[in-house]
């Protein structure tokens, strides 16, 4: 999966063997591959598994280090053991390995309404500060498969082409500033017939314009025969 920021709300789902996600101080990391049928039963391994889609901040300094405390043997030891696991494909530990990093939960999560101006059906959806319009479009497929076939507007005025949303640019960039208190602000999505659509719509609208003339021509042709 190709993105850069996450809601924890995206993350707490990877939660199982065959998908596991989890966060130290704001890094997501993708731990899926350090698991197989050899380790499965080994309690380290178990202990990082039952934690999948959870923060283990807590088992981390701030300055990305593990922590450690002295066992009653006297021995500086992990406070959290699964952090001595490492990630056999490139022998690191899996907190340091960039292979697994995924991106970083989000800054702050913006929750907005989407308002389908054919329908006027509202969806409130959550999504990140730093995600641009086209990714909003990605998550609003769940609710609408040819969302990307809509113009969004950041009002209803249809003409109003400064109400455009730039695809590229985030909310904020796009002047929806976040606001703590509801409502949520308001999207318009408006239904654009796609080009491909318009393409053989026209192809169709020219064969029927030149069947008309040829029938034309075949009256005109039998009502000059004697």
């Amino acid at each position: 999966m190709s993105k850069d920021f996450f809601l924890r709300d995206e993350v707490v789902v990877h939660n199982r063997i065959d998908s596991a996600w989890v966060i130290v101080h704001g890094n997501v990391f993708n731990i899926t591959v350090l698991f197989n049928d050899s380790n499965q039963s080994q309690k380290i391994y178990q202990l990082l598994l039952a934690f999948a889609g959870k923060d283990l901040s807590i088992y981390f300094n701030d300055s990305n280090t593990a922590k450690y405390r002295i066992s009653k043997d006297g021995i500086r030891v992990p406070v959290f053991p699964s952090v001595k696991i490492r990630n056999k494909l490139t022998d690191r530990l899996w907190w340091k390995d960039q292979s697994l990093l995924l991106g970083k939960i989000t800054s702050q999560e913006r929750k907005i309404r989407v308002v389908n101006n054919i329908t006027f059906d509202m969806y409130e959806i959550v999504v990140c500060e730093e995600d641009t319009i086209a990714n909003v479009q990605q998550k609003f497929l769940r609710y609408n498969e040819n969302s990307s076939n809509y113009t969004w507007k950041s009002c209803l005025r249809l003409t109003d082409e400064a109400a455009n949303l730039r695809l590229d640019k985030t909310l904020t960039e796009n002047g929806i500033f976040y606001d703590h208190y509801p409502p949520a602000p308001l999207i318009w999505i408006f239904y654009q017939i796609p080009e491909e659509s318009n393409d053989a719509l026209t192809d169709i609208r020219c064969e029927v314009h030149s069947k008309e003339i040829n029938v034309m021509q075949e009256t005109d042709s039998n009502d000059l025969m004697p």
